[in-house]
């Protein structure tokens, strides 16, 4: 009688050889090439929003902010707090390996909410040692 190979004591060899072939193919995923990802300050160029409130109400401001080619967009906001002035940098994300080289202005929304009465002043970064500086009073 004719056997095949496959019926043959030699089974577990394939099926082990079979396994791990399939679990090469499946582990395989395209992985992220953090070589076109960078992040970085990004130049603050015009506040927009009210300029009072209340105690624990949110202000909505529309920050808009430089980048440096067409892969920049908004990352997030790093901020620091020290008697009533808050330093804001906005950290722009570049994301992709081809971009465009237009300067766009990009924007996002920034929420300022304070817990006392006072006058707040918010310091958004705009090169070395400079800010724009927009003043907030809250009643």
């Amino acid at each position: 009688m004719y056997k095949s190979f496959f019926m043959t004591k030699n089974r577990p060899v394939i099926f082990t050889g079979y396994l791990l072939t399939s679990l090469v193919l499946l582990s395989c995923s395209k992985m992220h090439d953090n070589k076109c990802l960078s992040f970085t300050n990004a130049p603050v160029t015009k506040i927009e929003g009210p300029n009072t409130g209340s105690v624990n109400q949110d202000i909505n401001l529309i920050v808009s902010f430089g980048c440096f080619n067409g892969c920049g967009q908004f990352g997030n906001f790093k901020q620091t707090s020290n008697s009533g002035t808050t330093i804001v940098n906005v950290i722009a994300k570049y994301e992709g390996c081809i971009c465009t080289q237009d300067a766009p202005i990009r924007q996002a929304p920034y929420k300022f909410n304070a817990t006392q009465t006072g006058t707040y002043y918010l310091k958004f970064w705009q090169a070395e040692n400079n800010y724009l500086t927009d003043t907030i009073t809250i009643r």
